[in-house]
């Protein structure tokens, strides 16, 4: 990796994102390479990033003291304006014990794990952010400065255990201010370690990971912004001083996400990269992969100390035809868990949906309103007040009050649904890939879509990768505000992008599908034993 990026090479590089992006969008029809690629399922790798020699610093339990606020109230504060005190540690062990181990999945579902994981050879852990195939490649670091609430130096958090290993004693803010271009005393960094993820979807794993680290992302804004603090992401940045502060290769592992926490100014100096610590790191897999497309999209997305042009191209979404009419949706309420319980119990609906009775309008409508939230949410790219959401939500009702099977659009702005093109529910089943949801027992299917060829000219190929970093932060939100309200809710790629960008219309525009969402209610059933690591009364939990 290279901090220096060729002028030259710009529109080669937005060339690959969208080669790459139009491959995955087109893998249901076309097949990826490689060509009758198995899952090495006996030498995959671990779960969990693992140093040999780094000392353990124990972290608080997390959530125990976090104020009890609802999902609807976290997301809008994290849409408002930045704040400037310095984090505790017990807010940072909530914020980090988001990609921690909470409890152990045990229920039987549809899933392709649910008889396995029952061995104790083969636990599955539930943890409360969302991951793409349960594969959890997101790492997460502090870079800590003087007036940190902990040592001087750098530390990665260790999700098996809870707790933090200090890789080094050195300050290295002053790397990441150069990186950045904001000055801070304490810094959380998201990396992706691609084979986490990659040993079972190959090439399609760059697709995965990047909403991936959105759902983190979301996640800690979230919880953030329920302790009082409000965040601004970096996400253009130097890769290498990143990488190197925090030992990583950049092409393995490589930072996603930058977030400068406490007190901030614009960096002054330049800073050049020292020298990372000799760490060793546990490698569970004996033969780790590379994968082309992969590797390609990857370093097309890399910035170096290209500084970031303002855009001249609008990326704003095009305004709707609401000439089919309006849905006016039911004014919101309050939920019944706050964002702590909604964390602790949040999980994957596989196979659990029932189509009756009816999702009520008002449940649909406050997990839009509350995902909606996020689009507002603030970066360096797009500062708050944001004006142009890069994301847009779409409902494919099948068992919704007062809904006819048709598209709608969801204008956040009055709250309402926008009549769209009309479809046969019955072929989202068909164009599914997977066995692990009955589509017609769901109750609606959520969309995210993005004008993805407008970022990428003009960000170039980074504009991919910062929209699959937004989409995953609505998915996560989604997830949290579904759990709230007693919804299941399960996200799936696995469905045919090029066929729902005909449900919804807008095959012939830019506009794309990027996720989607299954929600409605699970069936009745008896509750599950309790295997949760961090015992603390749920609210709105019977047992």
């Amino acid at each position: 990796m290279t901090s220096q990026i060729d002028a030259t090479a710009g529109p080669s590089r937005a060339e690959v994102a969208m080669d790459y992006a139009r491959r995955m969008f087109e893998r249901q029809r076309v097949p990826l390479p490689p060509l009758g690629f198995q899952v090495d399922w006996s030498d995959q790798p671990s779960r969990h990033k693992l140093y040999l020699d780094a000392p353990k610093l124990p972290l608080p339990v997390p959530f125990a003291n976090l104020p009890s606020i609802g999902v609807e109230a976290a997301a809008a504060r994290a849409a408002g304006p930045v704040d400037a005190e310095l984090p505790s540690l017990d807010v940072l062990a909530s914020v980090l014990g988001c990609y921690g181990l909470i409890d152990r999945r045990t229920q039987l579902n549809w899933n392709e794990d649910s008889t396995a994981k029952l061995r104790p050879a083969a636990p599955v852990w539930a943890r409360p952010t969302a991951s793409g195939g349960g594969m959890y490649p997101a790492e997460s670091y502090l870079v800590a400065g003087s007036q940190a609430p902990l040592r001087t130096g750098v530390y990665h958090y260790d999700t098996a255990h809870h707790s933090l290993d200090r890789l080094s004693s050195a300050n290295r803010c002053e790397e990441l201010a150069a990186a950045t271009g904001v000055e801070a005393g304490l810094y959380l960094v998201s990396t992706l370690k691609f084979w986490k993820n990659a040993f079972k979807y190959n090439s399609f794993s760059y697709h995965v990971v990047t909403q991936d680290v959105g759902a983190l992302l979301a996640s800690w804004r979230l919880v953030f912004a329920a302790a009082g603090h409000t965040v601004e992401p970096v996400l253009w940045f130097d890769e290498a001083p990143v990488s190197t502060a925090l030992a990583v290769d950049g092409r393995t592992e490589a930072p996603f996400v930058v977030v400068p926490l406490g007190p901030t100014r614009p960096a002054a100096t330049q800073a050049e990269p020292g020298t990372p610590s000799p760490l060793r790191v546990w490698e569970k897999s004996e033969r780790v992969r590379d994968f082309e497309l992969v590797e390609r999209v990857h370093a097309a997305a890399l910035v170096g100390n290209q500084a970031r042009t303002p855009r001249t191209t609008s990326v704003t979404l095009a305004p709707l035809d609401r000439s089919g009419g309006d849905v006016h949706l039911p004014a919101l309420d309050e939920s019944a868990k706050d964002l702590s319980t909604s964390l602790r119990t949040r999980r994957s609906s596989f196979g659990l949906f029932s189509a009756r009775p009816q999702l009520a309008a008002a449940d649909l409508g406050s997990v839009l309103a509350t995902t909606a939230q996020m689009t507002r949410a603030g970066t360096d790219v797009e500062p708050i007040p944001r004006q142009d959401p890069w994301t847009r939500l779409w409902v494919l009702p099948n068992a919704v009050e007062g809904l006819e099977k048709r598209a709608y659009s969801y204008d956040p702005a009055t709250h309402q649904l926008i009549r769209a093109g009309e479809f046969d529910y019955g072929e989202v089943q068909r164009h599914y890939a997977l066995t692990n949801y009955n589509i017609s027992e769901v109750a609606a299917v959520l969309v995210i879509t993005g004008r993805l060829q407008a970022l990428v000219e003009a960000y170039g190929a980074r504009g991919y990768r910062m929209l699959s970093v937004e989409v995953g932060q609505l998915a996560q939100t989604s997830y949290l505000a579904a759990t709230s309200r007693g919804l299941g809710i399960g996200a799936v790629l696995g469905i045919d992008n090029l066929a729902v960008d005909e449900f919804l219309g807008i095959e012939q525009t830019d506009e794309r599908s990027m996720l989607f969402l299954l929600l409605g209610h699970e069936r009745v059933g008896r509750a599950g034993y309790d295997h949760g690591l961090h015992h603390r009364p749920a609210q709105g939990d019977p047992r």
